[in-house]
């Protein structure tokens, strides 16, 4: 897996992010708005060679591949570039495919910057006129009409359109008007090289949105951190902070889709084909919803043509919509994944950027499957489930003997030290099956934490135990006053010779009825700070003075209320300094929001959305099936599109927590986007397939055997534990976008 940038990438990225913060600030984007294009900025992207990027370097272009010229049109996103050139550097590159006659004439003179040529992004329509993106400044424009492909120079003068990103927009005749008119190809090798180009472009624009979007949020995050309401900055409101999390969220996950995308064509996966909608269609209502909370948070501010976030609002808005509804590009994601579409795409060239684990990882999943096929009897199969009940210790035992349950660990620890990309198929495995994870993730968090900060005799005694699978953990941090504010926590743990008494309740001790241990949180200097007055012990579950009851949820799960009537408990199970319990938990904590390279809550979204299909095309209303309402195959396919981005959030995450990346945070945004997607999913589904979709599981006609039913119970639960969506919204505004701290 490699999702960095080359330095020949982060070189080009950053020198046209100089070229465009130069050549197109807001003053210039300003003044070039009565007819959309900046001249001087266009002199400067042609002698640079940003025009003709596309073009193989034999016909005098850079070759550059998509990824490349992607990064480019990021930046020109960002600084809002005054001119066509997402869609010249697309027909460029069209024409270098025909380049002969009139169009290897207009390809040079588009490449030395004597001519402009752009894409007319529909097919040419009955009465031949179309709204052409930079027509008022384009001297010809590819278009496609019927089963030709055509170059048409202009005729008759253009002018720009007011419009609302007051871009170079223009009204050309494409067929019966003055302009003349090349047939550069015809039949399928037109359709596909004006479909491969179209799609190449939406690629394009879902890149430059992301880059727009990201701007956008940055500036409504910078202005929240200087103004000062009520005598606070106001970027430390929640009510402020938190719907730009989760525009960045959503903005970096827009930016995995696209390039996914790209890894995909480079590698000829038949996912790119349902990725490209996706991209663009996630991008434009991404965007939208952005410049619009960049826009709110300047207040009446931000209405005013002073300041450069109406910019933003009405450009984001109108580059989106260049090549009609993106909302149909669902419509395409539905017919490539479902109805077997298959349009003919474009080359992406050589790129470093890879999506997948890697052959070792592939051939440890083998090994897995395997061992599965095995030992997962009947019997298990039928004790399996997805919460802590699902635990087996017999099962836990027999991945131990085969070395398999805690792969990453150092051989002697029982593992086969093994790299994280390939230890992630385990658990990517286990979930295909339908095995809990539960008790596995947990215990190797707190096993990992104890090799940290446990005394060697500990380590000696507890990870031998967990590593021959006859021992687990649970977690005891939340407290009933305390919530999600863990460093609150009250549960006493006093001195007494060399011994520890401690006494307290803790709720939402998941798995504590089935643990050996539990990994406390105890207050041991009430009147210390309360981050410095902690310490973390690992107590046996099986210490007198310790009572287990049960708390039973509306997803199907058993958590506990755990109470500690004076338990006593040897200074040996003390991790970590006395006081010194924030350090151990705060390690604890980022294994956890660091990622185990699994796919969170992908799978539980996937067959959520698959079990919507399957019910739509065997229900009828109205005299057809249900399928077939565009309505619907919109609906389940922005759904997919939801779980495809909650997927490349946790890779990317993972993959920058196993490269030892710079915090960006990239995990809490996965953690959050999966919850938050999950829920919204499950309630959309649960709408569209009523009333059927009420029904739970094991009852005839319950789409998907209740998993929708069963999803919208269970996705609620998924944005409390772990961290609320609120905590992880804060996380992102503070560490992410530089606001003030929103938490008290």
């Amino acid at each position: 897996m490699n999702l960095h940038l080359t330095q020949e990438q982060e070189l080009l990225r950053d020198t046209f992010a100089q070229l465009f913060s130069n050549e197109s600030s807001p003053q210039r984007v300003r003044a070039a708005e009565p007819t959309g294009f900046d001249a001087v900025l266009w002199k400067a992207l042609v002698d640079t060679g940003a025009v003709g990027m596309r073009v193989p370097e034999a016909r005098g272009g850079a070759g550059s591949s998509l990824l490349d010229v992607a990064l480019v049109a990021e930046q020109a996103g960002r600084y809002l570039a005054s001119g066509p050139l997402l869609e010249s550097i697309v027909a460029c590159s069209v024409l270098a495919r025909f380049a002969t006659g009139p169009a290897s004439d207009a390809l040079d003179r588009a490449l030395d910057g004597s001519a402009l040529v752009t894409l007319a992004l529909l097919p040419v329509s009955e009465n031949g006129t179309q709204l052409v993106p930079g027509g008022a400044a384009a001297d010809a424009a590819l278009a496609l009409d019927g089963d030709e492909l055509v170059l048409i120079a202009r005729g008759e003068p253009t002018e720009a359109l007011p419009n609302l990103g007051s871009g170079s927009v223009a009204s050309w005749a494409l067929r019966g008007g003055t302009g003349e008119r090349s047939v550069l190809a015809r039949g399928r090798d037109a359709v596909d090289a004006y479909s491969a180009a179209r799609e190449e472009w939406k690629l394009l624009m879902a890149a430059a949105l992301c880059g727009l979007a990201q701007r956008a949020v940055e500036i409504a995050a910078e202005y929240a951190t200087e103004r000062v309401q009520f005598d606070r900055p106001i970027g430390s409101f929640q009510a402020i902070a938190h719907p730009l999390a989760n525009d960045m969220t959503n903005i970096e996950g827009g930016r995995t889709l696209v390039w996914w995308a790209i890894w995909a064509l480079s590698i000829g996966n038949h996912e790119a084909g349902a990725l490209i909608p996706m991209s663009l269609a996630w991008a434009a209502e991404t965007t939208t919803v952005a410049v619009a909370h960049a826009l709110h948070t300047f207040g009446g501010y931000g209405l005013s043509l002073e300041y450069d976030i109406q910019l933003y609002l009405r450009r984001g808005k109108a580059w989106a919509l260049l090549g009609g509804d993106p909302r149909d590009e669902y419509l395409e994601v539905a017919a490539r994944l479902w109805d077997g579409e298959d349009p003919a795409l474009p080359g992406a060239g050589d790129i470093e950027m890879d999506f997948s684990l890697g052959e070792k990882a592939e051939a440890f999943r083998r090994q897995v499957r395997e061992f599965l096929e095995e030992h997962l009897t009947d019997e298990l199969r039928a004790h399996a489930h997805f919460s802590w009940d699902g635990h087996h210790p017999g099962f836990q035992r027999q991945l131990a003997e085969a070395n398999m349950l805690f792969p990453m660990w150092p051989k002697k620890y029982g593992g086969q030290d093994r790299d994280p990309y390939e230890a992630s198929m385990l658990e990517e495995e286990l979930r295909r099956v339908g095995w809990g994870m539960h008790a596995i993730i947990t215990t190797r968090m707190v096993a990992e934490t104890l090799m940290e900060f446990a005394s060697e005799d500990l380590k000696l005694e507890v990870l031998n135990e967990i590593a021959r699978g006859d021992a687990i953990c649970s977690l005891g941090y939340s407290e009933p006053a305390a919530g999600s504010d863990v460093a609150a926590a009250q549960t006493r743990a006093v001195k007494d010779g060399g011994d520890w008494v401690i006494n307290g309740q803790k709720m939402f001790t998941s798995g504590a009825n089935l643990s050996d241990y539990v990994f406390l949180l105890t207050r041991t200097d009430p009147d210390a700070h309360k981050h410095k007055g902690l310490t973390m012990f690992l107590v046996p579950l099986n210490t007198p003075g310790i009572d287990i009851q049960p708390i039973f949820t509306i997803s199907d799960e058993r958590t506990n209320a755990t109470y500690y009537t004076d338990v006593r408990v040897p200074d040996r199970y003390r991790i970590g300094d006395v006081d010194g319990g924030w350090a151990v938990l705060g390690h604890a904590l980022g294994l956890e929001h660091g990622g185990s390279g699994g796919e969170g809550h992908y799978g539980d979204m996937r067959e959520m959305v698959e079990a919507g299909v399957a019910w739509a095309r065997q229900t009828e209303r109205r005299g057809r099936p249900v399928f077939d309402d565009p309505r619907v195959r919109e609906r389940l396919a922005r759904g997919i599109t939801q779980a495809q981005v909650s997927r490349g959030l946790q890779k990317r995450g993972f993959w920058a927590s196993v490269e030892g990346q710079p915090d960006t945070g990239l995990g809490t945004m996965a953690a959050l986007h999966a919850s938050e997607s999950f829920i919204e999913l499950s309630t959309d589904l649960l709408d569209l397939a009523a009333p059927d979709s009420i029904l739970m599981k094991g009852v005839p006609g319950a789409p998907g055997d209740g998993s929708i039913e069963f999803g919208y119970r269970h996705s609620t639960a998924t944005t409390i534990y772990g961290g609320s969506s609120e905590i992880l919204r804060s996380i992102i505004a503070q560490f992410t976008l530089r606001m003030p701290r929103s938490r008290s």
